[in-house]
């Protein structure tokens, strides 16, 4: 390990610990007016109905102008930690280019939503265009959820409650109101967060540090200000209010949970929620959130039938392997072979 190595690692790591300082609880404390008080104990209670959604994409093949990728979503639904219902959506696959607009983001929307989206879907990005193409059924499930599920129950979306396309916004709109007609608890949970406050110091970190530091016990949680945060999400897409929470002694860390806006029973939710997170697997995480990720994921293998599939009904459609090899082939995976 020569120098100049051993230095760019030492600056590297140097940077990353200025972001989580040794004097961060303190930071935190000063900087966003956090006590003690304000973390407040979960009671866990048996959930009752709980729904969780996730959604998966994978790009199966890319070349230079275009890609193919896939989408689908689940549903699982557990009533007292026992699951009582589960569904998956066909695998949906979707040409990304070489047209700037997704051609087939408006026919997925509108056999969603009975609707052509407000908006077109730019191919510009694949993987965020891949992103939205999954949100669509994502959204779809969720929403045919909020109408099916019994009055009470709760609907746990893998992610924030807020929208990445402007298409998406008037689906949300309508899932939170039909929720909050139902009296069913929505909230969007998610595992990581970008979030930070004081010019780029990690939300979750700091909330976990103050908490271990001044012996809060878990399950606990705390509303989040927006003012504390270093920046705003675009308020028209935002639908909820930011929390994070520690749902079990045994967890590995926080979870940030947003719940819908004008929530009344955050702590009711937050108590429910943590009912259903003693899985000793994961403690601390959402089990139904769980199940419907190991329900909705495209794994290698799946990837693999898909594209095995994929090359045989190309070579019928009179693509050679050599073709096949310029458009889709990755010279990477020969690079690897040496």
């Amino acid at each position: 390990m020569n120098d100049e190595y051993a230095g760019a690692v030492k600056e590297a790591a140097g940077r990353i610990r200025a972001r989580v300082p040794g004097d961060l609880v303190e930071k935190f404390a000063k900087s966003c007016s956090i006590s003690a008080s304000d973390f407040i104990p979960c009671n866990p209670v048996p959930p009752g109905e709980v729904c969780a959604i996730d959604g998966s994409n994978v790009t199966i093949l890319e070349s230079g102008s275009m890609a193919l990728a896939i989408v689908r979503a689940a549903q699982t639904t557990f009533l007292d930690n026992e699951r009582k219902r589960r569904s998956v959506t066909p695998m949906t696959f979707s040409l990304i280019g070489p047209e700037e607009e997704n051609q087939d983001f408006p026919v997925l929307y509108a056999d969603c939503f009975g609707q052509p989206p407000g908006k077109p879907l730019s191919n510009e990005d694949i993987s965020r265009a891949a992103g939205i193409l999954r949100d669509t059924v994502e959204y779809w499930v969720t929403e045919r959820m909020a109408q099916e599920l019994g009055g009470g129950a709760l609907l746990l979306r893998d992610g924030p409650l807020r929208v990445s396309h402007e298409s998406h916004d008037p689906v949300l709109s309508r899932i939170v109101l039909a929720c909050k007609d139902r009296e069913i608890g929505l909230a969007g949970i998610s595992k990581r967060s970008a979030a930070t406050w004081g010019g780029g110091h990690p939300l979750l970190t700091a909330v976990h540090a103050y908490a271990k530091k001044h012996r809060i016990r878990a399950p606990w949680w705390i509303r989040i200000k927006p003012e504390v945060l270093d920046h705003q999400p675009h308020a028209q897409w935002q639908h909820g209010e930011m929390h994070v929470a520690c749902l079990h002694e045994r967890s590995r860390g926080p979870l940030k949970i947003e719940l819908a806006k004008n929530t009344r029973d955050a702590g009711t939710i937050m108590d429910r929620l943590a009912g259903c997170s003693a899985d000793g697997r994961i403690p601390g995480y959402p089990y139904p959130l769980l199940d419907a990720h190991r329900t909705v994921a495209l794994t290698e293998e799946i990837v693999d039938q898909v594209k095995n599939s994929l090359v045989r009904d190309l070579a019928e459609a009179g693509i050679d392997r050599q073709t096949y090899e310029i458009l889709f082939g990755d010279y990477h995976d020969e690079f690897a072979r040496y």
